[in-house]
């Protein structure tokens, strides 16, 4: 795995990703609108999001989209709060580095984010 230079270009990236899956749910299933738990929700299947093909995957309160078009396959896990893309923390960040093919604790993704909202 290639170590992850610590900047926040992975968050952003990250958050896009985020917005973009979001809203593409949304519109598939508006009555996710809102929740911040899947409970109660069923969710999965492809998504075609800006000509990128993905799959979802609900898993306990959250999602997971898996891009399988184009590669790297990569993961964005939403594990809370699937209607607000703009929700991140340092586990999604890991998972989403790690996809990547980049090596990154969950102790230096936590760094990672709290040096972005120290600079915010």
């Amino acid at each position: 795995m290639r170590q992850v230079p610590m900047s926040s270009d992975l968050i952003d990236e990250l958050l896009g990703c985020q917005r973009r899956l979001s809203h593409a749910l949304l519109e598939r299933h508006p009555e996710v609108r809102g929740s911040d738990w899947l409970v109660g929700f069923r969710i999965s299947g492809d998504l075609d999001v800006n000509g990128e093909l993905w799959t979802v995957a609900q898993h306990g309160a959250g999602a997971a989209f898996t891009r399988q078009v184009p590669a790297p396959q990569l993961v964005v896990d939403m594990h809370t709060s699937v209607s607000n893309p703009e929700v991140v923390d340092a586990w999604r960040i890991q998972q989403f580095a790690e996809s990547k093919g980049q090596s990154l604790s969950y102790a230096e993704a936590a760094q990672l984010l709290q040096k972005r909202r120290s600079v915010a």
